[in-house]
């Protein structure tokens, strides 16, 4: 902002705020909401919090799970971010304090990377908030954070247009930046992505490749920078990317041999939640319905987005003056792109989209059913309808002024365009958030517990065959000179001796740890210890973090 007059500078501070107050008033409360995944977020603090105290880092299991069994969500679920939260809680916070925090910190960061992110890609500090406030605003993200308490999502949901604005920033500013300052936006935001929630990682993936083929020639162009930005990805997220494609590979584990046996065909959306209004504070998910699932309503900010962008390609094509506008506009052609990602993520969202193909254990059924949820795809649509939506509503406010004489009285009518749509939108904004969370706190039972549950862990990352209704039992079981652990036997698992001798073991009852020892079985140890390749991965990162802002802190001193 620093060409802005500092009049608009404390406006766009000013809106800021009020963006991060009304998006966090849930959360400035003694306690939280219990949403759908709270208790597994909670006591993912908790462990990563008890790991660090025991010196442990970076965390990669979590020892005190299922009892004490163990668990290994860390090496599949990018936890970085959590460290904030959990070393509040090491510092006598109570968990569900330290989680409002980091949620405050969430919605700050959103607003912040948004405003950047936007800004950049509409070239206007004006149309940047504008879309900032509807995608902050959007209905899904509001139920990500206090219904579906989906931590990792609306994590990654920051990243999300940075990483358009950096393949945007490569695909039309090549030559107007450094080369290491062009592609640090797509560097930056799909780290980020990485590092807070896999899943969305995989989608924005998908369709940034469906993009970069739909535009092969200006692909070409800009192989090296995408070349380069790939390689600077994969090494500063060599730490977590290693570990979790050798985890993912050499064990057996619900998520990648059950999870796509089934379709997940019954739990997409209907039509009159693509295009509910109001989204809901509350409610559950129940297949092949609808009812009680009005906090998947899309939400009217991203319907008028996207009415506002239907509108514009009507009048686009139907009247000629302006066919010959969008014609010549190179940016028209990525916002039609946009509106077809966002009508093919609304399909996929849907019970109408034939996911019943892919039930199987192939690899794309693994990786189409991955998502879990058809409606984890509502989030590309409110990203791409955002974009589109501001974009149709700054055209037709340049329409009415086209005519201008003064270039000046344009641009000041267009000023006043602007702050009629901005008061529209925002009054539209506050309308809505305030049902949800009116919605939300009728009926909803509030959390404000010292410390997370004790049973927090899910069964994604278990031992393929594990009964966890025999997991309340941490007793050590003995057969003779047979040993059995109540551990689960975890690739890097390692078992010592009261001498410090590692013991060899084999799986046993439940899928924990059985050794053959003669001793005194009580004083044996268990231990996961990282691999060497993890440990040089990590390396990797370092080196690669610092490269990155050495190379930085040169072109801009150049």
């Amino acid at each position: 902002m620093s060409h802005l007059s500092k009049r608009n500078k404390i406006c766009y501070v000013l809106g800021i705020l009020a963006l991060v107050f009304v998006a966090s008033l849930p959360a400035f409360r003694s306690g939280i909401y219990q949403g759908h995944d709270l208790s597994f977020h909670l006591g993912r603090i908790q462990a990563i919090a008890e790991e660090l105290r025991t010196g442990h880092f970076p965390v990669r299991y979590e020892s005190s799970a299922w009892y004490g069994h163990g668990y290994v969500s860390t090496t599949f679920y990018g936890n970085i971010f959590l460290y904030i939260p959990a070393l509040l809680y090491m510092a006598g916070l109570p968990v569900w304090r330290a989680y409002n925090i980091y949620l405050i910190l969430v919605n700050l960061f959103t607003v912040l990377v948004g405003f950047y992110s936007f800004k950049g890609i509409f070239n206007s500090h004006k149309w940047g908030f504008l879309a900032t406030g509807i995608y902050t605003l959007a209905g899904y993200r509001l139920s990500n954070l206090y219904v579906r308490t989906a931590l990792g999502e609306y994590t990654a949901m920051i990243f999300v247009p940075l990483v358009i604005y950096g393949v945007y920033r490569i695909y039309v500013s090549k030559g107007k930046y450094s080369t290491i300052r062009l592609i640090m936006p797509l560097i930056i935001g799909t780290t980020g992505l990485i590092q807070s929630h896999i899943l969305t990682t995989e989608l924005i993936a998908a369709f940034v490749f469906i993009f970069a083929v739909i535009n092969f020639k200006t692909t070409i162009a800009c192989i090296k920078e995408l070349l380069l930005a790939l390689v600077a990805i994969l090494g500063v997220n060599a730490f977590f990317l290693i570990p979790f494609i050798d985890a993912y590979t050499s064990m057996d584990l619900y998520i990648n041999t059950h999870l796509s046996q089934t379709s997940i065909r019954a739990d997409g959306l209907y039509m009159c939640q693509l295009f509910g209004t109001l989204t809901m504070g509350r409610g559950s998910s129940y297949p092949w319905t609808a009812e009680g699932e009005g906090y998947l309503n899309i939400g009217i900010l991203t319907i008028i987005c996207f009415a506002a962008i239907v509108l514009q390609l009507i009048l686009a094509f139907a009247k000629k003056n302006w066919r010959q506008i969008v014609k010549k506009s190179a940016s028209f052609k990525m916002i039609v792109t946009l509106f077809c990602f966002g009508l093919l993520a609304a399909w996929m969202s849907t019970v109408y989209f034939p996911w019943d193909a892919f039930a199987g254990n192939s690899a794309v059924d693994q990786l189409m059913s991955s998502v879990q949820y058809p409606w984890r795809y509502v989030m590309i649509v409110t990203v791409c309808f955002t974009i589109c939506g501001v974009y149709a509503i700054r055209f037709f406010c340049s329409r009415l002024v086209e005519k201008s004489a003064e270039k000046v009285v344009a641009i000041n009518r267009i000023d006043k365009h602007f702050v009629a749509v901005l008061a529209l939108v925002g009054a539209i904004a506050v309308v809505a958030t305030a049902y949800f969370d009116y919605t939300l706190s009728w009926g909803n039972v509030t959390v404000a517990n010292q410390d997370a549950d004790i049973n927090w862990a899910d069964k994604l990352y278990l031992i393929d065959g594990t009964d966890r209704d025999l997991l309340d039992n941490t007793d050590i079981e003995v057969d003779g000179n047979k040993v059995t652990l109540p551990v689960f036997a975890y690739e890097n698992m390692h078992v010592f001796d009261a001498e410090g001798n590692e013991l060899a073991y084999t799986v046993g009852q439940n899928n924990c740890i059985q050794v053959t020892y003669d001793g005194d079985y009580t004083q044996l140890t268990v231990k996961f210890i990282e691999p060497l390749s993890w440990r040089v991965s990590e390396v990797v990162s370092l080196i690669c973090v610092i490269g990155l802002v050495v190379v930085y802190n040169k072109k801009n001193k150049r």
